[in-house]
């Protein structure tokens, strides 16, 4: 009888191990499992199992403790395996961390960036005029010298340039409040897109979608006049996104500005921002500015290509259109 009842809690101890056993495999961690109790639980097993051999009791009993220390044994091995998943998962952490360390150390965060820029443009919002003209985009638009273009062109109109550097059309629209609608502004020239065709595989259509809603956001938030400045670049996928981008300027109310031919001028900053400039003045457009955008579609050498050929550039009817809606 007395050993009956020892096999039985033998057995009700063993039958714990094993699903002990299995929940540790699957955890692949030791951080819930303590050796110095397992290699106890062990060494009182080992004690059992010594005193049945001293006092020559071989029977079923022996046998249940064998069986329960062989369970018990293996869990020390299963230990040892999941301090190896935990070292490696440390490693992988860590070289994780380093990455990121590095990443952030060589190449800036264009998130800190935009955030350094939206600290300048607001603290600079606090000295603008309502009713002003607001260029917004990425690098071709941040690298235009605004104030001094203005002033060499002789332009009245309060001209603020909120432009952000290699900002993708997707992280846009955090910026929107600071860049324009705290600025009220009467029109809105919009460049976006060089930062975004510099990805290998970029997707014109979901560009095209991103595009579509930022327009509709600034046209809720604002009674701006909103002009449509294309890609400025040749290649292929500029092309391609700047000929949806003349479609959706026509169904969303909008006003292209064809550029093209500004990339072939000795001078194309001052040419992009020749041809820009028609659009911003605060009077219709008149005989003056008729002749002027007439100028520009026919520049004289000086503005030529190298081979001395006349760049081919917008009609003045598009731009005469656009600058009567």
């Amino acid at each position: 009888m007395a050993e009956l009842l020892e096999s039985t809690m033998l057995i009700c101890f063993g039958l714990s191990w094993p699903m002990n056993l299995a929940k540790n495999i699957k955890a692949k961690s030791a951080r819930n499992m303590s050796l110095q109790f397992i290699l106890l639980i062990i060494t009182g097993y080992i004690a059992g199992i010594s005193a049945k051999i001293y006092n020559h009791r071989f029977n079923y009993v022996l046998v249940v403790y064998l069986l329960n220390l062989v369970v018990v044994s293996a869990n020390v091995a299963v230990y040892f395996i999941n301090r190896r998943y935990d070292r490696q998962a440390k490693e992988a952490k860590a070289s994780l961390a380093r990455q990121i360390s590095g990443n952030t150390q060589n190449t800036p965060s264009i998130h800190i960036q935009g955030e350094d820029e939206m600290e300048t443009y607001r603290e600079m919002n606090s000295i603008t005029e309502a009713g002003g003209v607001v260029l917004f985009g990425s690098n071709t638009f941040a690298s235009l010298p605004v104030g001094e273009l203005a002033q060499a062109f002789r332009i009245t109109e309060p001209i603020y340039n909120r432009s952000i550097k290699d900002v993708r059309i997707d992280q846009l629209e955090s910026y929107l409040k600071v860049c324009l609608y705290d600025l009220n502004p009467r029109k809105i020239f919009v460049n976006m897109g060089d930062v975004d065709i510099l990805e290998e595989n970029v997707e014109v259509d979901s560009f095209i979608s991103k595009y579509e809603w930022l327009l509709y956001m600034i046209h809720t938030r604002t009674k701006a006049s909103i002009y449509i400045v294309p890609i400025v670049s040749n290649s292929p996928a500029a092309f391609k996104i700047n000929q949806r981008l003349k479609a959706l300027a026509s169904q969303t109310g909008c006003k292209y500005i064809d550029v093209s031919g500004v990339l072939e001028s000795k001078r194309p900053t001052l040419r992009l921002f020749e041809m820009l400039k028609v659009h911003m003045r605060n009077h219709p457009i008149n005989f003056a500015d008729a002749m002027e955008a007439g100028a520009l579609s026919n520049r004289k050498i000086e503005d030529a290509p190298n081979d001395g050929q006349a760049s081919k550039e917008p009609g003045v009817k598009r731009e005469m259109v656009f600058a009567k809606h």
